[in-house]
């Protein structure tokens, strides 16, 4: 028997644990045995119960041991051998691919340089829920029911709908639901619409999920090519005319991956064209919040006659927060309680309240607020470092809001090789080619300023597009 060691930092149970799983990792202790009884583990090692039983738990939910009932404690197979013995995990997805790319972008290792995903820097979301903030949500969480309604925690979707009001978009807390973040929000709002085989219409380039997600739907998926003011409205009557959509998914502010906002002109005749040709249009404002106060939304000019509005707190208040939500009619919002309780039953009571209690403590707007202050220095630096490796960028660029950096590629040069050999410097950036249903975006990348002015991504471009132009 082991002793333990009492004058080390060590726990004791720790201790106890790392003796155990050594000895089952080694053989020294085979499948089946049975382990001494709490009672004489702790005589032998001069520890309370308590402790022994803490650490054979730990083992157990670690599956070095189980415990049965009346008898005490077995091994189970050795963890560690088992471990050994298991084929190798399959190869990731090429990073030029939408699976490749977004489990690079959510990817857990820190050492990779989200240079091109859709999320900003972790320290950036640090003051934006405070720790006073975060206990109350838990104690009123724990104290209410255990699941919100299915349509939402009413006290969120009243605070959205002040949000939405003084956006002067009519909605009260009866036209919003809930939603995990703003992909089952797309997905509700697309399966309310239409259905397998009918035509759906995207913003060309757009954001790649989305576009994905539809086609998963059985929705046949149609690009209406983007300009700097917003849609072509030339190509999106055209296709209107030809297709007789449901609907059109577009993002009016901050467009993913162009960075560009429809203007005010345009998105009335999108409207028009929406009322021609009878299709409802999915307005996308993940990241409207970080607009400002000039942008004009869809569901601003409609009032959610012909316009599903959606939103979400994960880009700007936390990646960690699935919190999304949708504002539409009264009776299409009772069409999406319905098919969001057949998907996922309700939502987080604990996110929900925790995000409503962030919006009424202001905290949020002035969160906000610096984030636009930041993104805008930071989108100065990064243009002027990235045209000194050789990118280029639309005269709208300069003066833009927001995440996302639209940047043209040398000529001769195209993404997806570039996106690849990023990826194997530790480098995740995304190649236009991802966000094009008609095979456009060759030339292009989707930058993040917030990440833009790093030295390893500026290294490997001034190496890579100056080896090119060389």
């Amino acid at each position: 028997m082991f002793t333990l060691a009492k004058d080390t930092a060590v726990p004791l149970t720790e201790q106890i644990v790392r003796h155990y799983a050594q000895r089952i990792d080694d053989g020294a202790l085979l499948p089946g045995a049975r382990l001494p009884s709490v009672r004489q583990l702790a005589a032998r090692l001069e520890v309370s119960v308590h402790t022994v039983l803490v650490a054979l738990d730990r083992l157990a939910g670690m599956g070095y041991v189980a415990s049965r009932p009346g008898a005490g404690y077995f091994v189970l197979r050795p963890a560690g051998r088992a471990a050994a013995e298991a084929p190798p995990p399959a190869p990731p997805a090429p990073a030029t691919t939408t699976a490749g790319f977004t489990h690079s972008a959510l990817s857990a290792d820190a050492t990779l340089l989200q240079a091109g995903a859709g999320y900003l820097p972790r320290h950036w979301y640090e003051d934006a829920i405070a720790p006073a903030t975060l206990a109350r949500s838990l104690r009123e969480s724990a104290e209410a029911a255990v699941v919100p309604p299915v349509q939402g925690l009413p006290l969120l979707r009243e605070q959205l709908a002040q949000r939405l009001a003084q956006r002067q978009i009519p909605a009260t807390a009866a036209h919003l639901v809930t939603s995990f973040g703003a992909s089952q929000a797309l997905q509700l709002a697309a399966r309310a619409l239409a259905a397998p085989g009918d035509v759906v219409l995207v913003d060309d380039p757009g954001y790649f999920l989305v576009h994905s997600q539809l086609a998963a739907l059985g929705l046949r998926v149609v690009g209406v090519p983007r300009e700097a003011e917003g849609p072509d409205l030339r190509a999106l009557a055209a296709l209107a005319e030809e297709y007789r959509p449901r609907a059109f998914f577009t993002q009016t502010l901050l467009h993913n991956p162009t960075g560009g906002s429809t203007t005010p002109a345009r998105s009335h005749r999108v409207l028009n064209l929406a009322e021609a040709f009878d299709f409802v249009l999915v307005e996308d404002d993940v990241y409207g919040d970080l607009a400002g106060d000039a942008g004009v939304r869809l569901a601003q000019i409609d009032g959610l006659r012909r316009v599903v509005y959606v939103g979400s707190f994960s880009k700007v208040l936390s990646p960690s927060l699935r919190v999304g939500y949708l504002a539409a009619a009264p009776a299409l919002a009772d069409r999406l309680v319905e098919l969001k309780l057949m998907d996922v039953l309700s939502g987080s009571t604990l996110e929900e309240t925790l995000v409503a209690e962030v919006l009424r403590s202001g905290r949020y707007h002035r969160h906000v607020l610096r984030l636009r202050e930041r993104l805008a220095r930071a989108r100065v630096a990064a243009i002027a470092a990235l045209q000194g490796c050789g990118l280029r960028f639309d005269a709208e660029a300069a003066g833009g809001e927001g995440v996302f950096l639209w940047a043209a590629l040398p000529p001769g040069v195209e993404a997806p090789a570039l996106v690849e050999a990023a990826r194997a410097a530790g480098i995740v950036i995304a190649g236009g080619h991802m966000f094009s249903r008609r095979g456009a975006g060759l030339d292009r990348l989707r930058l993040n300023a917030a990440w833009a002015t790093d030295a390893r991504l500026l290294g490997f471009l001034r190496e890579r597009l100056g080896a090119a132009g060389g």
